[in-house]
């Protein structure tokens, strides 16, 4: 059944009441064509950066549900329109489908419009993460058409926030699905994930006084006290894991000062733990490293997660990037959690993110695969 919205202006337009509007239009996929690639493309076409993905979102209920998806929409309060899609092949009960596809419609900034050529698909969210929707989306409509005796088992969990603040993921648990199994689809240069990195966010804000540069002795330098605690993070040794790796951080921004030639008041630093170890740890040593010196401010962590192994035959590997994976909050009680998909994080959130195409095309069959191998076991 369309949406409220959309049921009233299709009858408006037939009425000649109002005239089609462009942004209208472009929150549409087309459902006419089998290819995954011309979804893909389709999909590309309408920009959804993180916390502007309504008319992504639409076009996914539209298209979900003219190719004869039961779709549910939760609406993220006081979120500005945003929303989360849950699509299924029955009623949603109990529950709810024994295994779900799961990935992201945001994307970072900025917008670039989609190109093609002979091996690639190019264009902001081609590789992270829309070529996993488009995956999933026909792995799905595979297994409608094949499987008739587990497609009513299949479900579509479609989320946004995954690039800021996992919001999307997090109001998800509200749904209080508990399927058996559960795959994330993230870039993963077609090999299932065997471990994820943690992750840990944090801003250290150190205060200074202000004074005039010349006569340094009546201030304080904020920027000053900030690069000595910086440098002291940069050095410290931080742990490592045989199977993780290492422990990195990353100082990602950096901001103080008023004038070249004052002693800055105020000085802060963004950073960002890849986490091997516990998230809990790391924190405790960032504590003990600043030792007072500046305010810290932690934004968010999660431990590393350990995945499922995948049915004999499939590559594996460990990522470094975070997913929306740990904030599941059920993932305790799965009987397997997989992260996979096409494309590599290399090129992600680039200027020139690509998907190859037979890889999208592979992982259709993968994402079908494994679906029916987990609910025929």
């Amino acid at each position: 059944m369309l949406r409220p919205l959309l049921l009233a202006t299709a009858l408006a337009l037939c009425l000649g009441i109002v005239s089609a509007r462009p942004e209208d239009a472009k929150c549409v996929l087309k459902p006419a064509s089998d290819s995954v690639q011309d979804l893909l493309v389709e999909m590309i076409k309408i920009e959804s950066i993180s916390g502007n993905e309504p008319c992504m979102g639409n076009a996914l209920v539209s298209y979900l549900e003219l190719t004869g998806w039961i779709v549910k929409t939760q609406l993220l309060e006081s979120q500005s329109g945003r929303f989360n899609i849950l699509a299924t092949r029955k009623e949603v009960t109990g529950k709810g489908p024994k295994f779900l596809f799961n990935s992201h419609f945001d994307t970072v900034p900025p917008f670039i419009a989609p190109s093609v050529d002979e091996q690639n698909v190019y264009g902001r969210g081609s590789n992270d993460a829309k070529g996993q929707l488009a995956a999933m989306i026909k792995a799905a409509e595979r297994l409608v058409k094949n499987n008739p005796e587990i497609f009513d088992e299949i479900g579509l969990l479609f989320v946004v926030g995954e690039e800021v603040d996992h919001i999307g993921m997090i109001e998800a648990n509200k749904l209080n699905l508990q399927p058996d199994y559960l795959i994330v689809g993230e870039p993963s240069e077609m090999k299932f994930a065997l471990l994820q990195k943690g992750v840990v966010k944090l801003i250290i804000k150190a205060h200074g006084k202000a004074a005039h540069s010349g006569y340094p002795h009546m201030g304080v330098s904020a920027i000053e006290k900030l690069l000595d605690i910086l440098d002291d993070l940069r050095h410290h040794n931080w742990p490592s894991d045989k199977k993780l790796g290492d422990t990195t951080m990353n100082i990602g921004l950096i901001k103080g000062g008023q004038a070249m030639n004052a002693l800055a008041a105020e000085a802060q630093a963004s950073i960002m733990f890849r986490v091997t170890e516990s998230a809990t740890d790391i924190q405790e040593t960032v504590k003990q490293l600043v030792a007072g010196r500046a305010d810290i401010e932690f934004l968010g962590y999660n431990d590393p997660v350990i995945l499922s192994e995948p049915p004999k035959g499939y590559p594996t590997d460990v990522v470094a990037y975070n997913t929306d994976l740990p904030y599941f909050e059920k993932r305790d009680k799965l009987k397997g959690a997989f992260l996979f998909g096409p494309g590599s994080i290399t090129s992600a959130h680039s200027m020139h993110e690509f998907m190859p195409i037979k890889e999208l095309e592979e992982a259709v069959t993968i994402y079908a695969d494994l679906a029916r191998s987990m609910l025929s076991s």
